[in-house]
């Protein structure tokens, strides 16, 4: 048997292969622009997406922009402003901090930028290879902002590319429901989305107007009927400094859902999978309502050094210290909560009037005929009138008439 040698991976490779670890699906690929645009300090964020995002996704903003020195720097793996040592991660305050994301989005498709800062007068579009080197640099004409444009997204990998293409409408819901969370979490940002079919216009799916409250960002995406169904929980544990806020649906019948597809849940205002705190709230809830789940936006203010973000490279997991703990104290508060509502029912209003066809029946009684009489000729009362053997309304002898017929 011959002899293996071990030697390091080709640098092209490695690229390619890490960067379809980073970006997992649409969905992701979207999230790492917004986050972007969220850390440059944008109040208003735009994306748009041409056949469900598989053509081009565009994300622009109208954040610091930036500046012509780091054109370079912006796509090199794990070249980052946001931390500078891994102790950083324990005072974190922004969405990113691995400096990945378009370095792997040019490994996969085709990026490139047009952003300018408050100190320039012009702005500048810069086209990159899939190495994450600039193609082309030219002038442009646009505010202080960015703009990030993703062409044919896993171009570069055919066996996902065709994977993601089979399974587009999917892919393209998952994204709209990430968008939701940040658009709903996101109180100070106006944010909207747009789509355009291959064969059609283009069509607004996501839009808050920025400056406003959760409860205003729920009414704005779900409707007055949906935040209408909910109640707002306001509370400190005593673990981990937490603080607990936002809105759950109430548990009278009909403010839930059919399934748990609306449950939203953020650390710090970074949306987030909780499983277990996801579980706790549905089985709390179909104890009082048994037929459906409850719509959850519900954000959680903990202190950075009690938690470790740093788990998967969509930064959704999420380690938190005295898990247990905390669940014990949120499932008290719950129950607490939603204890009033076993006593309570929903009467409907009943109009005590009388209705049209109860109206028609008393009419038609009051306007019968008198009472006819049967007699029976064989007997006779002592005048020798012939006897009565039964009385029945004019109504009931016509009745009688028609079945014979």
């Amino acid at each position: 048997m011959a002899t293996v040698s071990i030697k390091p991976i080709e640098k092209g490779c490695i690229h390619r292969i890490c960067s379809g670890q980073v970006v997992l699906d649409l969905a992701t690929a979207v999230k790492e622009l917004v986050e972007n645009s969220l850390d440059a300090g944008a109040t208003t964020i735009e994306v748009k997406l041409k056949d469900y995002g598989s053509e081009s996704i565009e994300v622009a903003d109208n954040g610091s922009g930036v500046a012509p020195e780091n054109y370079e720097a912006l796509t090199v793996k794990y070249s980052t402003s946001k931390i500078n040592t891994f102790n950083d991660l324990e005072s974190l305050n922004s969405f990113g901090f691995r400096g990945e994301a378009l370095s792997s989005l040019c490994a996969l498709s085709k990026v490139s930028i047009v952003t300018r800062t408050k100190n320039e007068e012009m702005a500048t579009r810069v086209e990159y290879d899939h190495g994450g080197k600039i193609c082309t640099q030219a002038t442009a004409a646009r505010a202080v902002g960015t703009l990030v444009c993703v062409k044919d997204l896993f171009a570069t990998l055919p066996v996902r590319h065709k994977e993601f293409k089979r399974n587009l409408k999917r892919e393209y819901g998952r994204l709209i429901s990430l968008l939701q969370a940040y658009a709903l979490i996101c109180t100070s940002v106006r944010m909207i989305c747009t789509h355009q079919a291959k064969q059609g216009s283009r069509s607004t799916v996501v839009s808050t107007q920025g400056g406003g409250s959760l409860r205003g960002n729920l009414v704005t995406i779900f409707g007055a009927v949906t935040a209408a169904a909910m109640m707002q929980l306001e509370v400190d544990l005593s673990v981990l400094g937490c603080h607990v806020s936002g809105y759950l649906s109430k548990a009278t019948a009909g403010c839930g859902r059919a399934s748990g597809d609306r449950q939203f849940f953020f650390l710090n205002g970074r949306p987030v999978d909780l499983p277990k705190v996801g579980k706790l709230m549905n089985e709390i809830y179909r104890s009082f309502n048994m037929s459906q789940f409850p719509m959850v936006v519900i954000d959680f203010k903990i202190p950075t050094n009690n938690y470790d973000i740093n788990v998967t490279p969509d930064k959704r997991k999420v380690f938190l210290q005295e898990e247990k703990t905390l669940l014990a104290e949120l499932k008290e508060v719950l129950l607490g909560l939603y204890e009033p509502s076993r006593n309570t029912f929903h009467v409907q209003k009943v109009d005590v009037r009388p209705s049209h066809k109860a109206q028609e029946v008393t009419a038609a009684a009051s306007n019968r005929e008198p009472a006819v009489e049967l007699v029976d000729e064989n007997q006779r009362n002592p005048t020798g009138e012939p006897a009565a053997v039964k009385s029945l309304e004019r109504d009931d002898l016509d009745l009688g008439r028609a079945a014979k017929r």
